[in-house]
């Protein structure tokens, strides 16, 4: 390995979830997506482990109609002297490099659901990391 770099190791499904009504009114004006993005790290020796949980939900009226929770880990190698702080890159390049693989699934399983692919919006993980104080851990 480099010195002063981060490698991808691999990125795993963890968990996913998806439900959806029988019959949903797609032109409804009262239609609501919900999106939330959770981060957790954690390391062991030389490997930085993080996971990004997708939680999101349509809403239409008050009442859930389309529910997903997909969870999605990657684990990276790192070595000591890193030029990228480690829990920068944990909270923010990290997640930017695992989250494309959450929105395809997402999309993907949404399709299979009978309805149109779910496309989820870039996120800005800078500003999220600073909206969340998301913090890493030492396994």
């Amino acid at each position: 390995m480099e010195k002063d770099s981060f490698k991808l190791l691999n990125i795993i499904l963890v968990e996913s979830s998806f439900k959806r009504a029988v019959n949903i009114d797609f032109s409804n004006k009262n239609l609501k997506n919900n999106i939330d993005i959770d981060i957790k790290n954690s390391i062991n020796e030389n490997i930085l482990g993080v996971t990004v949980i997708l939680k999101f939900n349509t809403i239409i009226d008050k009442e859930i109609i389309i529910s997903s929770e997909i969870k999605m880990a990657g684990n990276f190698e790192f070595s000591k002297n890193t030029n990228i702080p480690l829990e920068d890159f944990g909270n923010i390049n990290a997640p930017a490099i695992i989250f494309p693989f959450v929105r395809e699934h997402l999309s993907n399983t949404s399709m299979k659901a009978g309805i149109q692919p779910i496309l989820l919006p870039p996120i800005n993980f800078v500003d999220l990391a600073k909206k969340k104080k998301i913090t890493t851990r030492n396994s």
